[in-house]
C-alpha cells in the first residue's frame, strides 16, 4: 500500500523535541528569559537528575533505531546552548561549572545504563559546540540529515501527495543556509552523511519531482486495493478445501473427546439395533407370508407331477 511522506516526517521535525521533556527544556528556558537565580539553576539540576533517565528508557529504542548518533548530537546541542546561557546571567559564575558538572554526569549514567557509549559527553566535548556557530551548525546538520533522508526515499516522496511542500520546503531551507554553510566552518558536518561536499545537497533536491499528484497517488492506493480482491478468488478453492478439513477435524475431536461424542455413539448404536430388529421383524413376515401361500397353493404339486409325467410319455 502506497504511503504519503509529509514535511513532518523529516527527521528534524520528527525528533527535534525528543530530549525536550528529559532535560527540562522549558523550565531552564525560563530560567534563561526571567534571569532567575542560582536556586532555580539549582533545583533545574535536580529535575535533570529524576527526568533524563526516565525519559531516555521511554524513547531509547526510538532513538536507536533513527541515527543515534544524530539524536545525541541534538542532545548536546541543546545543552550546551543552554548551559552557556546560564553561564553568561548574573550570579552565575562561581556555580557554572558544579552544575554543568552534574548535569553531564546525570547524562553519562542514563547512557552507560542503556549501553550508548558513543553519546557520552567525553565522546561529545563542548569544543565542538561552540556557541558562537552552535545554531548555525544544528541548523546545517539538520538540513544534510533531512536531505539525506529524502535521497533514501526518493521514490516515496515523489509519489507522495505532500512532495510539493516537501520540495518548497526544503529547496527554501537549503537556499537560506548556503551562505553559512558554504563558509567553510561546517565541512566536518559532512562526514557524518558521508557527502563529498554541499553540492551534494543540491544534486539530491533536483530529484524531486513530484511526478505523481495526489490524483495519482489515490489511484495507486485503489489499484492497491483492487488486488485484494483478485488474490482472494485465487486462493479460494484453497481456502474452502482448507474450511472442510477444519470442519472435519472439528467434528472428530468432538466426536472423539467430548461428551457430545459419547451421546453420539449411544445414538447410532440404538439406530443400528433399531435397524436390526426392523430387518428380523421384516424377514419373519416374509418367511410366514412364503408359508402362507404355500398352505394356500395345495395344487402346486399336482401340476408338478402331471408336468412330470407328461413330459416322460
Amino acid at each position: 500500500m502506497v504511503t504519503s511522506i509529509s514535511v513532518d516526517e523529516l527527521p528534524s521535525n520528527k525528533f527535534g523535541s525528543i530530549w525536550n521533556e528529559g532535560i527540562c527544556y522549558n523550565e531552564v528556558n525560563d530560567i534563561i528569559a526571567d534571569k532567575k537565580g542560582p536556586v532555580h539553576a539549582f533545583r533545574w539540576k535536580e529535575n535533570v537528575r529524576e527526568k533524563f533517565s526516565i525519559n531516555l528508557e521511554e524513547y531509547k529504542v526510538k532513538i536507536k533505531d533513527n541515527t543515534l548518533e544524530k539524536r545525541c548530537r541534538d542532545l548536546y546541542y541543546l545543552i550546551y546552548d543552554k548551559l552557556y546561557q546560564l553561564k553568561k546571567l548574573s550570579g552565575y559564575s562561581n556555580i557554572y561549572d558544579s552544575i554543568k558538572a552534574a548535569i553531564m554526569n546525570n547524562i553519562d549514567s542514563a547512557f552507560l545504563n542503556i549501553r550508548y557509549p558513543s553519546c557520552l559527553s567525553v565522546t561529545n566535548k563542548e569544543d565542538y559546540y561552540k556557541h558562537i556557530d552552535i545554531n548555525d551548525s544544528k541548523r546545517v546538520d539538520d538540513l544534510c540529515e533531512d536531505i539525506k533522508y529524502i535521497d533514501n526515499n526518493i521514490i516515496r516522496i515523489n509519489s507522495s501527495s505532500e512532495c510539493k511542500q516537501i520540495k518548497e520546503h526544503i529547496y527554501g531551507r537549503n537556499n537560506s543556509l548556503k551562505t553559512t554553510y558554504n563558509s567553510g566552518k561546517y565541512s566536518d558536518i559532512l562526514k557524518h552523511y558521508e557527502f563529498l561536499s554541499f553540492n551534494k545537497l543540491d544534486s539530491i533536491i533536483e530529484k524531486i519531482k513530484c511526478n505523481s499528484d495526489a490524483n495519482t497517488e489515490q489511484t495507486a492506493l485503489k489499484g492497491d486495493s483492487l488486488e485484494i480482491p483478485q488474490l482472494s478468488v485465487e486462493h479460494l478453492p484453497m481456502a474452502v478445501i482448507f474450511s472442510f478439513l477444519g470442519i472435519l477435524l472439528i467434528f472428530f475431536f468432538l466426536y472423539k473427546f467430548t461428551p457430545a461424542g459419547t451421546w453420539l455413539k449411544i445414538q447410532i448404536r440404538k439406530k443400528l439395533k433399531l435397524d436390526n430388529n426392523l430387518t428380523e421383524e421384516t424377514e419373519n413376515e416374509l418367511l410366514e407370508g412364503t408359508s402362507e401361500c404355500i398352505r394356500n397353493n395345495p395344487y402346486d404339486d399336482k401340476y408338478n407331477i402331471l408336468y412330470n409325467t407328461s413330459g416322460h410319455s
